[in-house]
């Protein structure tokens, strides 16, 4: 089986490395960003240090010269993992058994680009790896393989993406073993939900209308992807990346959803959430750099400030109504 990999650096590189040991990686496609994008070049010639042929893919070149290289090398399977120009339909038939994407997400409910975010974020209880193939529109072509996978509640994206691609390279002997019979592959049903890649306003918390565990789920949503969930201090942005839910604790009231409800060196930061629950705010990344939430509040937070949803504070709503 030659295999030809479209990646994105370090994501793949646990499946890289797999396909390289068991002599199934034949060539590698980069995509070429117009921003910097850190260590590219590195991922690049590390890989030609080891021998692959590299192609490394833009906007332009996927319509033409990209085709005649496919052509060219004639591999028997395309995967793609983290790759986001479209392909065009005229490709996807010149390898054997065709383009395969993986998806860390279930299909078709979780279509678009980013479905760890709205797992994590909408408190879903589990996800999947899917394996499906490709064809002209975006993650619609027939699923090969789906793999559960469970959303243990804490877990952030970094943790679960992590967690995900130790389990891929699990099954990929399995994925080879079935693309052969198209039996193996099922047609999805005809949904037509997309989700987008999540606006500055969906990464903000909204203290407000969100309860405590929708603030969690959002903060580790965003952890490490978007660097924490957007609030306001003192109409300073600042980012959340780390909470602890404070179980056993009565509703307060007459407080004020984002309040500070206590501020001590050593006993840590709470906030007050819809309904009176509280949350421990851990680590936080300002401009002062990324804190502990006990650092931070040397940094002159106190008992009775809040945290906002927008730069200005525009009125005080009490956490009960």
């Amino acid at each position: 089986m030659k295999i030809t990999l479209i990646g994105s650096f370090p994501s793949c590189f646990t499946l890289y490395k797999y396909l390289s040991k068991h002599n199934y990686l034949d060539a590698v496609c980069v995509q070429k960003y117009n921003t910097s994008v850190p260590n590219q070049d590195f991922w690049v010639q590390s890989i030609k240090h080891e021998g692959f042929e590299t192609y490394t893919i833009d906007s332009n070149s996927i319509k033409n010269k990209f085709k005649t290289w496919l052509e060219d090398r004639s591999p028997d399977l395309v995967i793609v993992y983290g790759f986001s120009l479209k392909i065009p339909e005229e490709i996807l038939s010149i390898p054997k058994y065709g383009f395969l994407n993986i998806h860390f997400g279930k299909l078709p409910e979780n279509r678009g680009p980013d479905p760890l975010f709205w797992s994590i974020k909408n408190g879903e209880k589990e996800t999947a790896i899917t394996i499906h193939q490709m064809d002209k529109d975006w993650d619609t072509g027939k699923i090969l393989l789906e793999e559960p996978i469970p959303i243990i509640q804490g877990e952030t994206g970094g943790m679960i993406n992590s967690k995900m691609n130790f389990i891929l390279v699990q099954l990929i002997e399995k994925t080879l073993s079935l693309i052969q019979e198209p039996v193996n592959y099922r047609v999805q049903p005809t949904k037509n939900r997309y989700n987008k890649r999540p606006s500055d306003i969906e990464t903000t918390i909204n203290w407000e209308e969100q309860t405590a565990d929708e603030i969690e789920n959002l903060i580790n949503a965003c952890n490490p992807k978007y660097g924490g969930a957007t609030t306001y201090y003192q109409g300073s942005p600042i980012k959340i990346i780390e909470v602890s839910p404070v179980d056993g604790q009565l509703p307060l009231l007459g407080k004020t959803a984002g309040e500070i409800i206590h501020a001590h060196p050593q006993e840590g930061l709470y906030v007050c959430c819809k309904y009176g629950k509280l949350l421990k705010i851990n680590i936080v990344s300002s401009d002062a750099g990324i804190l502990t939430g006990n650092k931070y509040i040397h940094l002159g937070l106190r008992q009775g400030h809040l945290l906002t949803t927008t730069l200005t504070e525009t009125k005080k709503i009490s956490v009960l109504t």
